[in-house]
């Protein structure tokens, strides 16, 4: 018998829903003309009908819940054509038996607002209700404006209602795209009009005319700035930067905003922007290379004769940011080899950072536990941490001075990346007054990171930084941060120094054969060495991996090495031997500088100066340009039997930078000092 029940009343429920409609029994009740105020009807009956004159996208609301209205009786509210005969839309039991129903007409329509009782019920017999009703105004005002914002693009701006949508009326015959969203014009004519259309609730919609630019002014300006250049653009933007001729030294221009990084110092680039066709270049010569940015407590100090970045003084709550001008590139592999000084106040605080970022070359962050990297977006922060933050608990920290791997932005509260281990194998601390060589080495192939902590490798993290922590950037900001909280210590990194040899090596020299250099070594002895790297670096800090060579192993006699480099990059690279044993522990040798052999015949072969003159003498004919620090060209001529001569009698002394280029736009540059 309960089954039997609850079947009959699922069957009821379901009637419920049926449309209702005229069925004779309804009266008409009189119009309706609906305000943004609630509007009230009193003593309304099941089957009282009401007329409405509904227009497209408003919002009509109609209830027996709130806003003034009621019934004592259990209401339907039904949306009906014109006829009574179709159900457009329905309300039962919004609001305990009573109901409430919105609706937004897709047209205009003269509809009729049906009140029933339960069960579709008209037959009179309820009364006393009271209908609250109110109409909210749609999007009716498609008014926007266009304009042209180069050969190739234009932009839209909404000064009616938002939330419409744009397209091409009539759809033009070229390659041309308008957003729908934003009514913006990519891939456009020169000199095409487009008449894009704005269409917003029910169909209503405006159009304007549009004619791009049919050229071009490709004028822009270049400024020296750390590391490389800054670049404005003066006349039509939308337009792309390119090297010309390309300087084939690792300087790269961004293709957008014709920003150089990675430059050389004493070299003369020459960028070329070109918009709708036209194009124009500036040459600019940038005079500093691998310049650092300082922020909050960092600054520069001398250790033992060497330029050293100090983080921290042995202060409480302090923050210290280094961060490089050069960016490095995760697509390529590269070691970054530092000494760092941990302080010599064991048990102090915070420890320090080697950050990777793609935001900013000033950005410096949380201080305290976070070791001022705390909350840098996007950053791979390799974390050395002499202050266990979360004794005794350790979930996230440890006992013993330590190294992880961070890309979460938190180095204190949240479980690190890869990591935390010990920085010495056997624990104990790192701020005990000594420098210890640190190196940082990414394998871009296996997306691999290791560091090495006194040359043995502590913590190995694979990982696509690129994708996971740049947020797809591959070119990145480097550099160290450090914090001091409640307690403190002396935190400072130097370019890496330290030579200790695992093997006898009895030399490491290089010599030129033709174009090729090759680097030679000769080890006495050796004990368990599994290879040896050759890399280079143009700076002392970022090192890049040129050739390996598997080791003997075991000798107690002599062995000699070899590996052949042709390069022609014109930078001064200074080269190193990484040796590697069986353990994976490593050592390096001391730098050598580049025989140079490609450019044993430069253009440039000599400069003479005299009292009131200064000649230069090149390989070939050639366009010579004289320079000052500001890069203002001071003189120009070509050579005349591959010499020329320039009067340096009203010149002041100083630094001057001396650019050659021959007909096939080969160049070089020369830094000289002129006396006077």
């Amino acid at each position: 018998m309960k089954l039997l029940i609850t079947i009959i009343s699922i069957v009821l429920f379901t009637t419920q829903s049926l449309a209702c409609v005229f069925d004779g029994n309804e009266t008409f009740a009189g119009t309706l003309t609906p305000t943004a105020a609630y509007q009230t009807v009193t003593n309304v009956s099941n089957g009282d009908y009401f007329t409405l004159n509904a227009i497209c996208g408003n919002t009509y609301n109609f209830n027996f819940c709130n806003n003034g209205g009621g019934a004592a009786w259990d209401t339907q509210i039904s949306i009906l054509n014109a006829t009574g005969t179709v159900q457009w839309q329905y309300n039962d039991d919004a609001c305990g038996l009573q109901s409430n129903l919105t609706w937004t007409p897709g047209g205009n329509a003269t509809v009729q607002i049906l009140i029933s009782q339960y069960s579709c019920n008209n037959t009179g017999g309820s009364s006393g209700a009271t209908l609250a009703y109110n109409v909210i105004a749609g999007a009716s005002n498609p008014a926007f404006t266009i304009a042209s914002t180069g050969c190739n693009t234009a932009s839209s701006t909404i000064t009616g209602d938002t939330g419409g949508t744009f397209s091409f009326n009539p759809a033009p015959g070229d390659a041309a795209v308008v957003n729908p969203t934003t009514g913006a014009i990519t891939n456009g004519t020169p000199g095409a009009t487009y008449t894009v259309q704005y269409t917003v609730s029910c169909g209503v919609n405006s159009t304007q005319n549009v004619t791009l630019a049919l050229a071009g002014t490709p004028s822009f300006s270049l400024a020296v700035a750390c590391g490389g250049a800054l670049a404005t653009i003066t006349g039509s933007p939308g337009g792309t930067f390119a090297f010309n001729p390309a300087p084939g030294d690792g300087a790269q221009v961004n293709p957008t905003s014709g920003n150089i990084t990675n430059a050389t110092a004493g070299t003369t680039y020459f960028v070329e922007y070109t918009v709708c066709g036209s194009s124009s270049t500036e040459s600019i010569t940038v005079l500093t290379d691998n310049c650092w940015t300082l922020s909050q407590s960092a600054q520069w100090i001398t250790v033992g004769g060497e330029q050293c970045i100090q983080l921290t003084d042995e202060i409480n709550n302090q923050t210290g940011c280094a961060w490089s001008g050069s960016q490095i590139d995760f697509t390529n592999d590269f070691t970054l080899s530092l000494d760092y000084y941990f302080g010599n106040n064991i048990g102090g605080a915070d420890g320090n950072t080697f950050t990777f970022q793609p935001s900013s070359s000033t950005a410096c962050g949380t201080g305290g536990g976070q070791l001022g990297a705390g909350g840098i977006p996007n950053a791979l922060v390799v974390e050395f941490d002499t202050y266990d933050n979360d004794n005794p608990t350790h979930l996230y920290d440890m006992t013993c001075d330590h190294i992880s791997v961070e890309i979460d932005g938190n180095m204190q509260f949240a479980a690190p990346l890869c990591g935390p281990v010990c920085a010495k194998p056997f624990g104990s601390n790192i701020d005990d007054g000594n420098v210890y060589p640190v190196d940082i080495e990414w394998i871009q192939s296996t997306n691999t990171l290791n560091i090495y902590f006194n040359g043995v490798l502590r913590l190995t993290c694979v990982n696509d930084f690129i994708t996971n922590a740049f947020g797809g950037i591959s070119q990145v900001y480097w550099g160290a941060t450090s914090a001091t909280g409640g307690l403190n210590n002396q935190q400072y990194f130097c370019p890496s120094t330290v030579v200790i040899l695992p093997v006898e090596l009895s030399s490491f020299e290089s010599t030129c054969s033709g174009e090729e250099e090759v680097f030679a070594w000769t080890t006495l002895s050796e004990d368990r060495v599994d290879f040896f790297q050759l890399e280079y670096s143009y700076d002392g800090l970022v090192f890049i991996p040129e050739g390996k060579v598997e080791a003997v192993g075991m000798s107690q006699s002599e062995q000699n090495y070899t590996v052949s480099v042709k390069s022609i990059d014109p930078r001064q690279r200074y080269y190193r031997l990484k040796i590697v044993d069986e353990d994976g522990e490593l050592e390096y040798t001391d730098l050598i500088a580049s025989e140079r052999c490609a450019f044993t015949n430069e253009l440039i072969s000599s400069v003479f100066q005299d009292a009131n003159s200064m000649t230069i003498t090149t390989h070939e004919e050639a366009e010579i340009s004289v320079l000052n620090q500001l890069g203002q060209t001071i003189y120009s001529g070509s050579t005349a039997n591959n010499i020329v001569q320039m009067n340096t009698q009203n010149i002041t002394a100083g630094v001057y930078f001396i650019l050659a280029k021959n007909a096939n736009g080969i160049q070089q540059s020369k830094k000289v000092f002129v006396h006077n």
